[in-house]
């Protein structure tokens, strides 16, 4: 780790310019920011407000995946070894909203007791204070499937011995646990012919959902949306989901039926429309923000998806001025909301990092953030990563170990810092 006297003049003053030390009487911290190396199985913590490394902690295998819980204190680790080992690392920020900014109070930084197993992890949602860790179980005719979620209160992450439940999935799937409140949660349903393993060339997507309610220790279903017959009550080939003011946006086919299943809540009653695809195309990967009008998904018929799509979950209907094409027929890689929901920023694979703005569809600015990069899944050169925290994009540049911020709203780039390593994924804040 290098020392803040090594920091560039570019660093050094926007720090100090970004530092609104006379708003509101008292100076706004800037927080954390949670980073993976591409070689080393570490997880560095880097302080935002001096720009250096403060915390290291050792991990499994180099460049570990995160999920950040809703809040932002707490950061899901997933390690990427054999046993699944999904860890919690407490970053220590405390987030107020007061409405034009958020005071952070910042606390010890430590690595939970908490340790977490099972066959292949993957989606992690949180909402309404609970956070569901999916586990998709092996393939049918690779052996015993245990696939499961494991559901937590995000508060009890800080105590030593968290109160767990466990869900054990029908079968496998590469599937979804979303929190509803009240004790109510939206399971995924496996693809039956998938379970059998009998069809090798099932997909492990599940087709539809349930409702239930954990009560007494056991599961009651409230309402199903899992009937194929339906386009409006399933999702067929499920993959991207998001949730903002009450409303679940779902990703499903293309297709005849198929488009985005959209869930609303009243009371207790549960409703769902499906709101079409303004093409053949589909999406795989949604983004919300909570008072954002839109959404917005990645969009394109298979790998590479090489457009962006602006999703109002109430409109009737979406047009093709809903969809942005990514320069050059790129892959749109990787994408985040600013905290208002108002602007988009985009890392695609020439390096560029390009701000929209959301409502007009349109871009406002452009970086030259990374150097080119390969942005397949899996790629074994390494990978920049883009998170969003607030107002301001943080993109890590492991071929010249650094991280560098841009403002989304000045439109501007903030701080250039050198870290320690080849910087990798990051972890980015989710504070809805």
């Amino acid at each position: 780790m290098r020392s803040p006297s090594l920091l560039s003049s570019l660093a050094i003053s926007a720090v100090l310019s970004s530092l609104p030390a006379l708003a509101h009487d008292h100076a706004v911290l800037r927080g954390r920011l949670v980073f993976a190396d591409h070689e080393k199985p570490v997880v560095r913590v880097l302080d935002l407000d001096t720009g250096e490394v403060t915390h290291s902690f050792d991990v499994p295998k180099a460049n570990p995946g995160f999920a950040t819980a809703q809040g932002g204190r707490f950061v899901v680790i997933k390690t990427g070894d054999d046993a699944g080992t999904l860890r919690f690392l407490d970053t220590g920020l405390t987030i107020e909203s007061h409405g034009d900014h958020n005071d952070i109070e910042k606390g010890p930084v430590k690595l939970t007791s908490l340790v977490l197993t099972g066959q292949k992890p993957a989606h992690v949602i949180s909402g309404h204070g609970q956070l569901a860790l999916f586990y998709d179980g092996i393939r049918p005719w690779d052996g015993q499937s245990t696939a499961k979620a494991v559901l937590v209160a995000i508060n009890d992450l800080a105590k030593d011995k968290p109160t767990l439940t466990e869900w054990p999935s029908p079968g496998p799937q590469h599937g979804i646990v979303v929190p509803m409140a009240e004790g109510r949660w939206l399971m995924s349903v496996p693809n039956p012919v998938y379970v059998k393993g009998e069809d090798r060339s099932a997909s492990s997507r599940p087709d539809g959902f349930e409702i239930l309610e954990r009560t007494k220790g056991s599961w009651t279903r409230l309402a199903s949306f899992n009937d194929p017959a339906k386009p409006d009550a399933s999702c067929k080939l499920y993959h991207g989901h998001a949730a903002a003011d009450g409303r679940h946006v779902f990703g499903c086919a293309e297709g005849e039926g198929g488009g985005m299943l959209v869930l609303s809540q009243a009371g207790t009653k549960f409703s769902a429309r499906k709101l079409a695809y303004p093409d053949e195309r589909r999406l795989s990967t949604i983004k919300a923000r909570a008072g954002a009008k839109c959404m917005v998904a990645n969009y394109g018929k298979t790998s590479p998806y090489d457009g962006l799509l602006r999703v109002d979950p109430t409109a009737k209907s979406l047009t093709a001025a809903d969809v942005l094409p990514v320069p050059g027929g790129q892959s749109a890689c990787q994408f985040e909301l600013s905290a208002n929901g108002r602007r988009l920023a985009n890392l695609t694979p020439d390096g560029k990092l390009r701000v929209y703005d959301v409502a007009a569809w349109k871009e406002l600015a452009s970086f030259d953030a990374v150097p080119a990069f390969d942005c397949q899944y899996g790629a074994k050169t390494p990978t920049p990563s883009l998170a969003v925290v607030g107002g301001s994009a943080y993109v890590s540049d492991p071929t010249n170990g650094r991280i560098r911020e841009y403002n989304l709203e000045t439109l501007k780039q903030a701080l250039d810092l050198p870290v320690e390593g080849m910087p990798a994924n990051l972890a980015g804040s989710d504070a809805g």
